[in-house]
């Protein structure tokens, strides 16, 4: 990928991370249309477990980010690679 691509997928990474890692515990993930039309909707997103479970996937997301900005440094040369012995 060229340069440009990746400095803007590792901030749509980092981003959409940071957001779902937050999102199931403010008021917004239990107050929209889908929770109150449907209990059956309410019912799951509304589990501890759930919110849980969404944060900590997204965890992966973001050690993705970090991943891929630690690949760009070594592709631009800002990392001195020590010699094998």
């Amino acid at each position: 990928m060229s340069r440009a691509l990746t400095i803007l997928y590792i901030l749509f990474c980092f981003e959409m991370g940071v957001f779902l890692f937050v999102l199931p515990w403010v008021s917004l993930w239990s107050q929209n249309f889908f929770v109150t039309q449907y209990p059956w909707v309410s019912s799951i997103a509304l589990n501890y477990f759930v919110r849980g479970a969404v944060s900590g996937i997204v965890l992966a997301d973001i050690w993705l980010a970090i991943f891929e900005l630690w690949r760009l440094r070594r592709q631009l040369g800002l990392v001195q690679t020590r010699p094998l012995r």
